[in-house]
């Protein structure tokens, strides 16, 4: 006879897990979507194509398009943040940050593009602030070894943005030591 695995027992494990893996699919052919249709062509329907799911599913995981461009927003920059933790090598230094970030943005430029694309949403869709903001934060942290000063840390993330957005509308790889460069002379070193 089986037993009954009761409240939060392995029944709802498993359907925690597969409701984790479906989030997961669908803020994946989010980015996929804004990658080949840019952010317009995000709704339910076409997330959920993309997915492989019914647009049920796609609209029970993320009631609003809102809902999903902010999981999505908020996803991909913390992945990023992963990504470059994983990447850069204890004690780093300028040079080590300028050459991961240009070597991340140039490994996948159409998702770099998809994902600056989405955070520029933020200026028109106040539900995705919140999440455009963590992208500031992952490259405030990313800074954080060469100053405390916030005046400086503020100038330094944008002249980063600055960069790797002008390198995406020019269609010309960002150079390692044009970054490193940039960010010295905002530093002071």
């Amino acid at each position: 006879m089986p037993t009954d695995p009761g409240p939060g027992g392995a029944e709802t494990d498993g359907r925690r897990a597969r409701g984790a893996e479906t989030r997961r699919h669908l803020l994946d052919a989010t980015i996929r979507v804004i990658e080949r249709e840019g952010v317009t062509g995000v709704t339910h329907r076409a997330v959920a194509a993309e997915a492989g799911v019914t647009k049920s599913v796609a609209s029970y995981h993320y009631p609003a398009v809102d809902d999903l461009l902010t999981a999505a927003l908020r996803d991909s920059s913390d992945a990023y943040a992963r990504d470059l933790s994983a990447r850069l090598p204890e004690g780093y230094g300028l040079a080590d940050l300028a050459a991961h970030l240009t070597a991340c943005q140039e490994e996948n430029r159409s998702r770099a593009l998809a994902e600056y694309e989405l955070y520029l949403q933020a200026a028109r869709r106040p539900a995705l602030r919140p999440a455009a903001a963590r992208w500031t934060d992952v490259l405030t942290e990313l800074t954080a070894p060469f100053t405390t000063d916030p005046a400086t840390v503020t100038t330094l993330t944008a002249t980063l943005d600055g960069l790797f957005l002008q390198s995406l509308l020019r269609d010309e790889p960002v150079d390692a030591g044009r970054v490193e460069e940039a960010m010295r002379r905002v530093i002071g070193t």
